[in-house]
């Protein structure tokens, strides 16, 4: 074991000798009392171990002072300013240099944001939850939290079974199912009585009918057409609720008033440039600048081939090699 007492000893650390010494002396003394006096082996243990409890202790090293930091807490923070206020800009400068990269990097605007926030959007469903550990200069990004149900589970009803009145019948019954075609055959055997079944698949019918369904949901361009393969699909390729999604989160559809709707994360880049197009930022050859300038000038609009046909129509043909 290292002295302690001598500095120039390399590799010596007071703390850690200090903690072993104590360590000796409680085994020592315990040696030394074997066999004596419970009441007097406690009394002589207990100064010791509360000498080694604090060697042990100045061991551990002081926690940092300096808590992580956290964009979306930061945005929160916004709600207390006034727009007009110096602090607001102040706070968005502030989030800007420790987020910003980031946040570009997924493109999405702070300022666009900060704005949608004040306004009374969701920081959970606006913001990713990016944080940035003390001393480090990249964010991280934590899982989302968890949302807790606001209704209260419904109690199930537990039914209850006079076990007096129950009876229970075991016979020997064998089902074999075989499938050929379109014809479905059930094979049952029950205490040595055979029952065959033959049910017929009507696929055609079937078809019209998950046609019907998906028709149902897809009015904005009513009607079917037939693909090269003699397949009869709906025109349009999504549902109305979702065409109505990906305008909404893109800034697009104007007028809405769910706020639901409204609170929706915007797009990311990719996904704004799969389902929209924008003259700006098709000028700016489709760079970072020219997608944010498109943003702020909202010039998006559905990708449409050379027929006029949108994307959400599966008649779309721009992007097919064919």
């Amino acid at each position: 074991m290292a002295d302690f007492t001598n500095l120039n000893l390399e590799g010596a650390n007071e703390k850690l000798n200090k903690a072993l010494t104590d360590a000796k002396a409680l085994k020592d003394s315990l040696l030394a009392n074997h066999g004596g006096d419970a009441s007097d082996i406690l009394a002589s243990l207990e100064s010791k171990v509360a000498d080694l409890q604090t060697s042990f202790a100045d061991m551990i090293p002081e926690l940092p002072t300096i808590p992580n930091i956290n964009m979306q807490s930061e945005f929160a923070q916004l709600a207390n300013f006034d727009i007009t206020s110096p602090q607001y800009p102040s706070q968005i400068a502030n989030i800007t240099s420790q987020f910003g990269p980031a946040m570009k990097a997924k493109g999405l605007d702070i300022e666009s944001l900060a704005e949608q926030i004040l306004a009374g959007g969701s920081i959970g469903d606006l913001l990713p939850n990016l944080q940035l550990p003390d001393g480090e200069i990249i964010p991280v990004e934590l899982s989302a939290e968890v949302s807790l149900p606001s209704i209260e589970a419904v109690e199930e009803i537990i039914s209850k079974v006079n076990l007096d009145k129950v009876t229970i019948k075991t016979p020997e019954v064998e089902v074999v199912t075989t499938v050929s075609g379109t014809t479905t055959t059930t094979t049952t055997t029950t205490g040595g009585e055979t029952t065959t079944t033959d049910s017929e698949v009507n696929f055609e019918d079937l078809a019209k009918a998950r046609l019907k369904e998906k028709l149902k949901v897809r009015t904005i361009i009513p009607g079917t057409f037939k693909n090269g393969e003699g397949e009869e699909l709906p025109i349009q390729k999504y549902t109305d609720e979702k065409i109505y999604t990906l305008e909404i989160r893109a800034g697009v559809r104007f007028g809405v008033t769910n706020k639901t709707e409204q609170q929706k994360r915007l797009l990311p880049k990719t996904a704004y440039r799969r389902y929209f197009q924008s003259d700006t930022d098709d000028d700016g050859k489709k760079t970072d600048k020219s997608f944010l300038a498109a943003k702020e000038k909202g010039d998006w609009d559905w990708k449409k081939d050379s027929a006029g046909v949108v994307y959400y129509d599966n008649r779309y043909k721009k992007n097919r090699k064919t």
